[in-house]
């Protein structure tokens, strides 16, 4: 190279890298962050320099078309996270993590750049391509998950949506793929195909552009080659162990995975505190009966009462015939119009339900016992079965406290999500022995999305306009809860010609929103507005008298179910040192109202809700 065409390469590389560094900034700048200077500054030298190096070495421009795909890889890691929590909160990220975005961005850029030069000298252009096309393509997912995510829900994820696909399984990520992109999934997979395509071609643009330039006789010493083999390794090891750890979306997947761990170990120490559980059995029904007693609890899935004939009337399909008749006519069935959810999910909804843990005591759940747990000490025996998933990520909360009961099991015991409709479940109260006292739970797949996967086709009794029932309508929706109303039914009949039902309770663990099922990130209140009735035989009115009388006088109070493990042990007798009396709802002292009670987890208060009154 001639001293005056080096001279020129000086300043155009070190012009790109100044540029480089200088627009990045800008854009942070130009979304709402601030300059971070005391973040920017001290990392300005080293990365003009190592830009400046790279470029010299190869003798290649980082703006050039060919390095397209490797500055595209760079700038989609250094943008997405600051630029979508700037556009869903409309605040300013921490600048110190929007530098470790920036780094970590830049460090790809350079391990792209420099690995792409060193693979073109030694290997068939059209492979080294095809290798380069690859790492494009791995780099990318990461912030392509991102801002696909915003594109479907227009919020940036979150710990909760990461927890939700922490603990899916494939079925359910499939359903909620189609309910989110649908017919849009093909073209996206086609447009990316044809993106790894046209970036194989720059690939190949690139090994043609720099096999022309001369390195010297002998490669494995050549300066350049040195230099470009350092600067890879060192951007691999600085970008990939050092920062990547650290940074935003790493932090919050560490949230996630800190909880599956610690909650992994609710079942390492049931027996300690199953046995710290104290209950008066002695005033528990078992105990105050002559005869065996039957206590069924059914927990429904993304059932909302917004869309339930017996609990909103003006609601256009006649979809709940059954709860409705003996909710009008039936002095023992009960229905409670103000209930909500905890959460809008159902693991943090149900971790809750089904345990001493509330919103509002404080309490942890590796300390909290069970559902299942008070009704063993009050003499029941405890039968868990469920139509939904049984594995997630270490076992999933609902399953490490199903697996507590006695007898438990799944309609579909394998990794996938179930595609059996909730009648199966009523099979499994054969093995429920009529001469033993029973507390019983079973877990529907309800109304989870898609809802037209949730019934059998005699029960497609509205269809959209096109007459496709499509997966997440309305009618679809309205049908999914007309088969749970049958299934209620079927349940009940049973265990009360068969099983010496003296009490059922039905809640959902979370409500759903037609139009974005129950995202926490998109938050809306028919996400928490839940269906619950209870069905109090004349033989449990003789038994608990009290529970009875306050339940019925409470059917328009304000009440989350996050409180429902204390309300069961009020229900069932199993009261004692694990007991709240302020949050049983069949309790003369509890304590809350709708000015009180909170849900999200204290995020959002009920008093809020358009149509709390």
């Amino acid at each position: 190279m001639k001293k005056a065409d080096t001279s020129d390469a000086i300043i155009r590389f070190l012009a790109s890298a100044v540029a480089y560094f200088l627009c990045l900034i800008a854009f942070y700048i130009d979304i709402g962050q601030d300059m971070g200077a005391k973040y920017f500054m001290p990392i300005l030298l080293p990365v003009v320099t190592a830009l400046f190096a790279a470029q010299f070495a190869a003798d290649v421009n980082i703006f050039s078309r060919e390095n397209l795909p490797n500055l595209v890889c760079a700038l989609l890691w250094c943008s997405a996270f600051p630029l979508i929590y700037t556009w869903t909160y409309q605040t300013a990220w921490f600048m110190s993590l929007v530098s470790y975005d920036f780094i970590i961005g830049t460090c790809f850029l350079l391990f792209l750049f420099s690995s792409e030069n060193i693979a073109m000298r030694l290997m068939n252009i059209k492979v080294a391509a095809a290798l380069m096309t690859v790492f494009n393509f791995l780099l990318i997912i990461i912030p392509f998950v991102q801002y696909a995510y915003y594109v479907m829900v227009w919020h940036a994820l979150s710990p909760a949506s990461l927890m939700a696909l922490y603990m899916t399984n494939w079925r359910e990520s499939i359903d909620f793929l189609e309910s989110n992109v649908g017919w849009w999934l093909l073209p996206v997979f086609a447009g990316l195909c044809a993106l790894s395509f046209l970036a194989w071609r720059a690939h190949c643009r690139f090994g043609e552009k720099i096999r022309g330039k001369a390195w010297g006789e002998k490669f494995p010493v050549d300066l350049r080659g040195a230099v470009l083999a350092a600067i890879c390794v060192l951007s691999v090891y600085i970008g990939v162990f050092c920062y990547i750890p650290e940074c935003s979306v790493a932090g919050l997947w560490k949230d996630v995975t800190d909880y599956a761990r610690e909650t992994a170990e609710y079942g390492a120490h049931h027996d300690a505190r199953f046995a710290s559980l104290e209950v008066d059995a002695a005033n528990a029904m078992p105990a105050l009966s002559d005869k065996p007693v039957t206590v069924i609890m059914v927990i429904g899935e993304s059932a909302s009462r917004d869309y339930m004939k017996a609990f909103t009337p003006e609601c256009p399909y006649d979809n709940t015939p059954w709860l409705t008749k003996n909710a009008g006519g039936n002095r023992d069935f009960l229905l409670f119009s103000n209930a909500y959810s905890s959460w809008s999910q159902t693991v943090p909804a149900l971790q809750r339900a089904l345990t001493e843990q509330s919103q509002y005591n404080g309490k942890d759940f590796l300390d909290s016992v069970s559902i299942l747990d008070a009704a063993k000490k009050a003499g029941f025996t405890t039968h868990w079965y469920s139509n939904q998933g049984r594995y997630g990520q270490y076992d999933s909360v609902i399953t490490l406290v199903a697996k507590t009961a006695d007898y438990a099991e799944w309609t579909d015991d394998s990794y996938t999500f179930t595609d059996k409709y909730d009648i199966v479940l009523k099979n499994y109260l054969q093995n429920v022995d009529p001469t033993k006292n029973n507390f019983v739970v079973l877990h529907l797949i309800g109304s989870h999305i898609y809802y037209y996967n949730r019934y059998p086709y005699d029960f497609a009794r509205w269809k959209t306009e096109d007459g496709s029932g499509s997966g997440t309508s309305a009618p679809s929706y309205a049908n999914s809860i007309l088969y749970t109303d049958y299934v209620l039914s079927q349940i009940f009949e049973y265990a009360r010609d068969n099983l010496n039902l003296t009490a059922m309770v039905y809640f959902s663990d979370h409500g759903e929103n037609l139009s974005i099922s129950h995202n926490p990130d998109v938050f809306s209140f028919d996400m928490v507005r839940i269906p619950m009735f209870m069905y109090l035989s004349p033989a449990y009115r003789r038994l608990m008298p009290d529970e009875a009388y306050m339940l019925r006088i409470s059917r328009d109070t304000y009440f989350t179910n996050d409180m429902m493990y204390d309300t069961i042990c009020g229900m069932i007798g199993a009261k004692g040192n694990r007991y709240d009396s302020r949050q049983d709802l069949s309790s003369a002292d509890y304590a809350f109202n709708r000015e009180k009670l909170t849900t999200m987890l204290g995020q959002r208060r009920l008093i809020d809700d358009p149509k709390a009154k």
